[in-house]
């Protein structure tokens, strides 16, 4: 289940963290013996893991705790044996035994601290740090390679080895946002989202101010269709971290979700605008995507916010080397309807020099429309909406024969023939 690869085969010596070379614990035990601080259960229980007989190591420690428990070597040998012991029980998949000896060295190795942090404390973080490090490793391994299970495994073996570490639970609770979002587990997502937010808060509860936690856990209330309160955090992390793009783009989605689409055009604008100050080219390519989106709903009837609309798909337009078929269309598609939307505000307006202005204004929007429309359908001679808009803005300025021509193809190109020369 959880793999050998990292697991120590009981002759290796441990880096530093364990002093298992023989010549070295004999001149431990001579030490000890010379000194009298070292009673004789703690030398023989360092023979015994030399001789990686580490149960009896054990054994013969707990019966040394009958005549003294405040030997500082002891606890420290202890949390060894029982190291040994947690990888002995990993490499055979015995995960409860792995759990209940790294749990039981963390708690032998504070002891020893506890009674002597003088003399321990290095070594006890070492050893610490070699059992969450190895575990957290494997974990990571396995979870590049998709076994989830494994991985899961691991990192509860790592938390155990060091609960003063977070980083494991939060670890599993990405995990799970990351399955639940695979398809792989299409019946299990709302269970595994469940269990990432029961994670989430566990961390949290020690840890309330933890940013990208915050982050994690509204997500993850989002995708649960608990938007408001995914919304309630969301609203506190803006007011601190509103440059930060990951949350931004996070707050455009749920505002997508509520089809709130006008703020999530502007938290789009908004990442775009951070994106172009920064130095990082890789986010160079979401940019024109964003722009797009955004000055689509910008033009929705619902909103009507064209004059951005507008200048956001031109700005999309003009970052484009080479201009794409799908920001062509958006920009025709926007000026067509901004002339059709400035015609109807002219025939309502009293005010004649009002009108005389919203005329003139659709007129221009229909012109501009005309000229995208025309360089499109020549780069894009397959694209039916294209033909069809600026078919439709050319009706609008009078030019009936190039209109009737373009309704034409557009009408061919739906229908699956071929368009007349």
């Amino acid at each position: 289940m959880y793999g050998t690869e990292l697991s120590r085969p009981a002759s290796r010596v441990r880096a530093t963290a364990r002093i298992l070379v023989s010549a070295a614990l004999l001149a431990l035990v001579a030490i000890g013996s010379l000194s009298g601080c070292r009673s004789a259960h703690t030398t023989s229980a360092i023979l015994y893991i030399d001789d990686q007989n580490y149960d009896k190591a054990v054994k013969v420690l707990h019966e040394g705790f009958e005549f003294t428990q405040d030997e500082p070597d002891a606890y420290y040998y202890l949390g060894e044996a029982h190291s040994h012991l947690a990888e002995e029980a990993v490499a055979k998949d015995d995960y409860a035994e792995a759990l209940k000896n790294y749990d039981l060295a963390y708690k032998s190795y504070r002891r020893a601290v506890e009674l002597n942090p003088e003399d321990w404390t290095e070594q006890v973080n070492t050893s610490l740090a070699y059992n969450y490090r190895t575990r957290l490793i494997q974990a990571n391994g396995d979870w590049d390679q998709e076994r989830f299970e494994q991985a899961e495994g691991h990192l509860r073996l790592a938390y155990a080895a060091l609960p003063d570490s977070l980083t494991p639970i939060k670890n599993i609770a990405r995990m799970k946002i990351q399955m639940a979002e695979s398809g792989e587990f299409e019946e299990q997502k709302t269970a595994l989202r469940d269990e990432a937010l029961e994670l989430l808060d566990q961390v949290l509860a020690t840890r309330p101010d933890a940013y990208s936690l915050q982050l994690d856990k509204a997500y993850v209330l989002a995708t649960l269709g608990r938007t408001e309160e995914a919304g309630r955090i969301y609203d506190d992390l803006l007011a601190t971290r509103g440059d930060d793009t990951v949350l931004l783009r996070q707050v455009a989605n749920l505002a997508l979700e509520q089809q709130e689409y006008a703020r999530a055009a502007d938290f789009y604008v908004k990442v775009v605008d951070l994106f172009e100050k920064d130095t990082d080219p890789a986010n160079d390519g979401d940019n024109v995507p964003m722009l797009v989106s955004a000055g689509t709903w910008y033009a929705r009837t619902d909103i009507a916010r064209f004059d951005e609309a507008i200048a956001v798909l031109d700005r999309a337009g003009n970052l484009e080397m080479f201009p794409t078929e799908g920001t062509m269309l958006a920009r025709l598609r926007t000026y067509y309807n901004y002339g059709r939307h400035l015609k109807e505000q002219a025939a309502a307006e009293a005010d004649p020099l009002l009108k005389q202005e919203a005329s003139d204004k659709s007129s221009g929007m229909f012109r501009r429309a005309i000229e995208i429309g025309g360089a499109m359908t020549n780069q894009f001679v397959a694209n039916a909406q294209g033909f069809l808009y600026l078919s439709l803005a050319q009706l609008e300025m009078g030019d009936f024969t190039a209109s009737e021509t373009n309704t034409k193809t557009y009408e061919q190109l739906m229908s699956g023939s071929s368009p007349q020369p």
